[in-house]
């Protein structure tokens, strides 16, 4: 316990006497603190018992302050005026943190943009540097970074990890193609329809060789007329009608819920793995940061929770497809 409080045993009697004598009278300093005048005078009288000073007295119906009076109402008014603008600085050095963020460009396109309006709105102060980034394996403490993404089991030496979204793609394609093309019903259907490709050099994600493997499609020969070096780029490619990409959920799930992109095949390939946002454990995080992944999780969580009911509907609706595959 500080030592003044044996002196003044509530902080509240200092402001109380701050208002009472900066504008030297009870009434008026009653209604700035919105409290009852005699509620002040009773503040004022205890901390004059609690001190042993005289510090106000009346001069023909005026309130006036005591010399003991006008030197603590000095020292209080300079100490409160210096913790105002420490505890002022203070948040303003932490609301306007930068926040160094890094995901692929797949992610930033197709499910962070549309949803950082909300962030804003929900947190004006926190400032975010997006970067887009090619690789999962960042330092990221070397490289400065704040939060990130990474797909598997979420142990990484030196990273702490949360759990986002589980991983699940399925073959995704404009509506408009389904209409111009036969409805693949199986896997191996698939090898019948333009499969668009993407090789990111330093990222390793499913490719079609792989689903395909996955749903029994083995050693399959696949043409690859379209090959793309971004994941972005095929799924833009699949909404302009160009044929049939991979679509990881939780990237594809506006386009699915707008009507752009509709599953090419009641198939989905669940791997096992977890796209993790994950922050570097030797650094303590910034509030900011603190902020946006917890912002992060629970826009994942419903991400979750809704994918799965809308590629249903989906699934049930005469736009949609139905086959008995399994």
């Amino acid at each position: 316990m500080h030592r003044l409080r044996s002196l003044i045993p509530s902080a509240n009697y200092l402001f109380v006497f701050e208002a009472a004598a900066r504008r030297l009278n009870f009434t008026a300093a009653a209604e700035e603190l919105n409290v009852s005048q005699p509620a002040v005078s009773k503040t004022i009288k205890l901390l004059e018992e609690a001190t042993g000073l005289k510090l106000f007295r009346r001069e023909r119906s005026r309130l006036e302050l005591t010399a003991e009076g006008e030197r603590l109402y000095k020292e209080t008014q300079e100490t409160f005026d210096h913790l105002h603008m420490v505890i002022s600085s203070m948040r303003k050095k932490h609301s306007r943190d930068i926040i160094r963020v890094s995901f692929s460009t797949s992610f930033v396109q197709l499910w962070l943009l549309p949803r950082l309006k909300g962030f804003k709105q929900l947190h004006p102060d926190v400032a975010l540097r997006i970067e887009e980034s090619s690789r999962d394996n960042q330092d990221m403490l070397e490289e400065d970074i704040d939060i990130s993404a990474r797909l598997g089991k979420g142990k990484w030496p030196g990273i702490n990890a949360w759990h986002f979204v589980t991983e699940e793609v399925w073959p995704v394609c404009s509506p408009a193609y389904l209409k111009e093309h036969k409805l693949p019903l199986t896997p191996q259907d698939l090898l019948q329809h333009t499969l668009l490709h993407f090789e990111e050099r330093h990222r390793s994600r499913l490719g079609w060789r792989e689903w395909l493997e996955h749903n029994g499609v083995m050693a399959p020969q696949i043409e690859q007329d379209f090959v793309f070096t971004d994941a972005l780029s095929s799924i833009k490619a699949a909404v302009h009608g160009q044929g049939i990409a991979l679509g990881w959920k939780h990237l594809v799930h506006d386009h699915i819920t707008a009507g752009r992109l509709v599953p090419a095949i009641d198939v989905c390939h669940r791997s096992g793995d977890t796209v993790h946002l994950v922050m570097p454990a030797q650094r303590s995080p910034k509030r900011g940061a603190e902020i946006f992944r917890d912002w992060l999780l629970m826009q994942g969580a419903d991400a979750d929770l809704s994918s799965a009911e809308t590629v249903h509907d989906i699934a049930a609706s005469p736009l949609g497809w139905t086959n008995d595959f399994e």
